[in-house]
């Protein structure tokens, strides 16, 4: 790709940054869907116990999505971020909690809320995560994708592709 475009597609498979690097860009970039999953969890499990609208247990963790996301924007913790990624934000204990939140709220005739988690856990994902759009906003001053944004203020690099004819 050239002219510009190779900035703005993030590939995994990319020379631009080593392994360590890549792990702690899409550890980064992560984050916040993997706190909206545990939102979800909690919301869907106290709404067992509460009477809570669809709306909120969907919508409340979609907000905790978006502001996690401007948090980790600006303020990310390398530190912090790689020990909830080898604990819990790991895919084996994601994919353990969710099928195990999912029997609870089966056994409880949570069907819609049970299908949900289970395939989030398995899966590693939930619904819309505004934090993706949000980083996408927040990159367009650098004419790059949001991983590479990242990487650029993390680790210091100047890509080949970047300031080419937009």
């Amino acid at each position: 790709m050239t002219n510009g475009v190779e900035g703005k597609f993030y590939k995994l498979d990319n020379s631009y940054i080593t392994q360590d690097e890549k792990i702690v860009v899409e550890s980064w970039f992560q984050l916040p869907g993997n706190v909206m999953v545990y939102a979800f969890w909690a919301m869907a499990v106290f709404s067992v116990f509460y009477t809570i609208p669809l709306a909120y247990i969907i919508g409340i963790p979609i907000f905790i999505n978006i502001i996690t996301g401007f948090i980790n924007w600006h303020f990310y913790k390398n530190r912090l971020i790689r020990i909830l990624g080898l604990s819990l934000f790991h895919p084996f204990v994601t994919g353990a909690i969710g099928i195990g939140v999912g029997i609870f709220l089966f056994l409880r005739d949570e069907l819609l809320l049970a299908g949900i988690s289970i395939f989030t856990g398995i899966f590693g994902f939930l619904f819309l995560e505004l934090s993706i759009f949000l980083y996408s906003l927040l990159a367009r001053k650098y004419n790059l994708h949001p991983k590479y944004v990242f990487a650029k203020k993390r680790f210091g690099h100047v890509f080949p592709f970047e300031n080419q004819e937009k």
